[in-house]
Formats: structure tokens, sequence, C-alpha cells
């Protein structure tokens, strides 16, 4: 009995333990220079997506990111050589339609450093600016975006160091839960069972071959995981502050000409309405400045996504093991959820940009005249712009193609099981 309770006891010290080591990584990752942004421009730097001012740095991230690419291109290679054989080329399609994103992504990212760079000053800039002038009702709204982005970014995190892991731990399940392939392993028929499917200058199926391509084949799988990770959450992190800087906006609006109904002087209304105005220009501006680096990743995430989600499904049924169908249906999950994620923030922006214009006829205006009033109706027709983002130029990020992309995947899948 007694034995029984130590062990309960370090059991329960070693769970505190891991989760206040687990608490102090994250605490570690605050930035007082960057109060929102913080772990996701910690994420960014360490991957090298935004550039360090080292020369030689600077080159080996590059170099990093353009070996990303290469591989890219090996499993096209790849795709090529075993065209022949349906599950194959499935099994290659599922993951390197997902690497084309991926690598899109970092590379977009390299190429639009500095329109990045600019996104990422002005939310810093604009959300320290609503820190240090908070009334009750900013606070409320700062705290609960800040506390969203920091849940939504570790929840990803986490999903995505996962999904990383089901995709190599894969094959050794597959070896471990079929008789059938372990029998077919040994004697010849069937193929050593690599992580990824990809083409290597060397025989990959022998030793010691094979082992160097499951090392890289490691390396690249949590390369790309840190990536989508990193650019992803920055997305959502984006987007959050974009809603909640509409919601800010909304109230500055109510509060600008008083809040006791007794109005305010002209003076002080001008100086309120040029604020207010300059707010708004300089979050436009900014808005389809993302939008603009934004837009190209997104039409080939949705398109390359549908396919993904397809060969994902296709694979999911067509698996013969409990535990294979587990991990398929955890990348597939983890590919829906991607792309539900942008399209619930980009269509909570478009709903909040609708309702901002609200703002100036929640204000006192009745207490105001004429001149004040004037003023309000120019500042309430600048609102009216709805904030937009797309995905190319062919279709908007909301949740309503996000439905639709579902759709096209399961008619995709249904023509590939007949």
């Amino acid at each position: 009995m007694t034995l029984k309770l130590f062990f309960c006891h370090f059991s329960s010290d070693l769970a505190q333990n891991k989760f206040k080591m687990i608490k102090e990584f994250f605490q570690s990752l605050e930035d007082p220079n960057i109060p929102l942004f913080g772990p996701n421009y910690w994420l960014l730097s360490k991957l090298g997506l935004l550039l360090p001012k080292n020369r030689m740095e600077r080159i080996l991230k590059i170099i990093i990111h353009e070996l990303a690419f290469c591989f890219v291109i090996s499993q096209y290679i790849e795709l090529y050589i075993i065209r022949s054989d349906m599950d194959l080329v499935s099994t290659n399609l599922r993951i390197s339609m997902l690497s084309i994103v991926v690598t899109f992504k970092a590379n977009t990212f390299l190429f639009w450093q500095e329109d990045w760079r600019q996104i990422i000053d002005y939310i810093t800039e604009a959300d320290k600016f609503e820190r240090d002038n908070q009334d009750e009702a900013k606070g409320n709204v700062i705290n609960t975006y800040t506390k969203y982005c920091r849940r939504v970014t570790y929840f990803y995190w986490v999903l995505a160091f996962f999904t990383s892991c089901t995709v190599i731990i894969a094959p050794l399940m597959k070896y471990c839960t079929s008789e059938k392939f372990r029998e077919g392993f040994h004697n010849g028929t069937e193929q050593f069972p690599h992580i990824l499917s990809s083409w290597v200058p060397f025989d990959k199926e022998y030793s010691p071959g094979c082992w160097f391509t499951v090392i890289w084949h490691i390396l690249i799988t949590y390369y790309g995981g840190s990536v989508a990770a990193a650019y992803d959450t920055s997305i959502m992190v984006i987007l959050v502050y974009f809603g909640g800087k509409m919601d800010l906006l909304r109230i500055r609006c109510r509060e600008m000409l008083g809040t006791e109904g007794k109005g305010v002087s002209d003076v002080n209304a001008d100086k309120v309405v040029r604020q207010l105005h300059q707010i708004h220009v300089l979050l436009l501006k900014h808005s389809r400045l993302f939008n603009s680096v934004l837009s190209p990743v997104m039409f080939c995430y949705v398109v390359m996504c549908s396919l993904m989600i397809c060969a994902s499904a296709f694979q999911l049924t067509s698996a013969t093991s409990t535990l294979q169908k587990l991990l398929m249906a955890e990348y597939l999950i983890f590919g829906v959820a991607q792309l539900f994620l942008f399209c619930w923030h980009s269509n909570d922006v478009i709903y909040k940009s609708e309702a901002v214009m609200m703002g100036p006829y929640e204000s006192d205006w009745w207490a105001a005249n004429l001149k004040q009033r004037n003023n309000i109706l120019i500042i309430q027709g600048q609102l009216q712009i709805v904030h937009i983002y797309t995905a190319g130029p062919f279709t908007d990020l909301t949740l309503a193609t996000f439905i639709n992309i579902l759709k096209g995947a399961y008619s995709y899948y249904t023509l590939m099981r007949k």
C-alpha cells in the first residue's frame, strides 16, 4: 500500500513538473515589446521565415528553405516513376500536395519579406497604442483577443506536432500491425516502408541508403510541420487582430461625442474624427496589403487542400488496419482544420467590418450640432468599406467557400472510388 502511494505521489509530482515546464516555456515566448505577436514572431524568427540581419545566417536559412523546395521536386519525380500504381500515387499525392503549399508559403514569405515585416510592425504598434489608451470596454476586447490568439496558436502548434508524428510513425505502425506486410517485407515482395515518397540518387530500399532516407524524411517532415505551424498561426493572429481592431474602432466611434449625453466641443469632435479617420485608413491600408500577400497562397492552398482531402479520404476508406485508419483520420482532420480556421477567421473579420459602421449610430449623435453631425456622416460612410480576403481572383475566404471545398473534395472522392 505504501509503495502504491509512493508511485501515485511520484507520478503526480512528475505530471506537475512537466506542466510547470511547459507553462514556463510558453511564458518565455512572451515579449513585452511585441505583446500580441510575441510567440508567433519567435517561431518565425527561429525557422528563418523572418530572415536575420547577419548575412551568413540569412544565406543559411535561405538554403534550408530551398532544400525543402528541392525535396518537393523529388516527390514529383518519384510520382512519375510510380505513376502506374494507384495506391502509391495516392500516398504520394496526399503528402506532396501539402508539401507544395508549405514550400509556397515559405518562399512567398521570403519573397515578400518587407511587406510581411510592415504588416507585423503595424499590428504591433497599433496593438501597443490600444493597450496604452484603453478603458474598461477596450480592455475587455484586448484581453479577449489576446487570450484567444494564445489558445489558437498553441492548439495549432500541438496539432501540427502530432500530425508530423503520425506521418513519421505511420510506416512503422503499418509494419507492426500488418502480418501480411511483414511477411512480404521479409520475403522481398514488399518494399521498405518509407515515411514519404520521394526520389533519391541512391538505392533507398536497402541499408545504408534506406536509413539515410528515413533520417532525411524525418527532418523534412518536421520542417514542413513547423513552417505550417508558424505561417498559419501568424495568419490567424493577424486576422483575429483585425477583427479585434474593428471592435475597438466601433467602441471609439460610440464614444466619439462623449458618454454622458452632454456633447463635446467642435474642437474635440474634429480631433476625434481625424483620429478615427487615421486609424481606419491605416487599418484598411494594411488589411489590403495583408490580402495581397495572402491571396496567392490561399489560392494554391484551396486547390491543393481539396485534392489532399480527397486523397486522404480515399486512403482512409481503403486502409485495412484500424490503427492506420486512425492515423489517416488524424492527418485528414489536420487538413480540414487548417482550411476551416482560415475561413472562419476571415469570415469573422468580414462580419465585424460590416458591423463597425454601426458605431457612429451608437454614439450621442443626437446631442451634436450640425457640423458634428456632418462629420459623423462622413466617418460613417468611410466605415462602410468591407474588408474581404480572397483566395486568388476566384473566391472569397468565407465559411461558404469552406463548405464548397468540402463538397468538391467529396465529388473527387466519389469519382476515385468508381
